[in-house]
């Protein structure tokens, strides 16, 4: 009986490529450096802020790690709704869930200091809980977050799937013995999570409350 909904943020529940990617630019460019195509940061994002950092720094200016870092963070902050918006038919299936009494809990590698703050103003008091990346804890694929998220909701591994767009969030399902689902609209796509091991691919927002049915039954 699945009892909760564990989601990812980032490529998931909101599409933030678009912030994640000029804010990464702005500070590229506050060091010197040429920004990259949007595009490209589908492929930066999905492991946290400092792995998004490195890898749009690129192996030749690691030197920079550190300003490039902070311009970052000063600037996202107070740009991180510019354009990040809910997927299309995501507060939809929101309220669907939570209205079938399905538990929902955010688990993302992003800056939790950002991850509490966007969960709320977007999907009001509809998640019970929600970790985001910090010091206190690994990051994802790591299933410490995860196991803080499900003592939160008060539901275990077997009531519960994890719902994620990468390699990353299949695996940190997997590496806690759970269910999961891919969204084909987040940022890495159907292949790679097929290639990760993803038990369900979700192509519309929808067919989540309908997989969770399917297992209910």
């Amino acid at each position: 009986m699945i009892k909760g909904c564990i989601f990812d943020l980032d490529g998931t529940l909101v599409d933030s490529l678009k912030d994640l990617a000029v804010s990464t630019n702005h500070a590229l460019e506050a060091c010197g450096l040429a920004p990259h195509p949007i595009e490209n940061y589908k492929q930066y994002v999905g492991n946290g802020v400092l792995k998004l950092v490195e890898r749009a720094l690129g192996e030749d200016h690691q030197d920079l790690f550190d300003q490039c870092l902070q311009e970052f963070m000063d600037y996202y902050k107070d740009h991180c709704f510019d354009y990040t918006a809910p997927y299309p038919g995501i507060k939809e299936l929101v309220e669907d869930l939570h209205k079938a009494g399905i538990k929902l809990a955010c688990v993302t590698n992003k800056p939790h200091t950002v991850a509490e703050v966007i969960v709320p103003k977007l999907f009001g008091d509809r998640f019970i809980t929600t970790y985001g990346g910090c010091a206190d804890y690994p990051k994802k694929p790591d299933i410490t977050s995860l196991n803080l998220a499900l003592n939160d909701i008060g539901l275990t591994k077997d009531e519960c799937v994890f719902i994620g767009d990468s390699n990353v969030d299949i695996e940190t399902g997997i590496n806690a013995s759970m269910k999961t689902i891919g969204c084909d609209w987040g940022f890495r796509g159907e292949a790679e999570l097929k290639t990760a091991g993803a038990t369900k691919i979700a192509y519309k927002a929808h067919d989540i409350k309908e997989y969770v049915d399917d297992w209910n039954k």
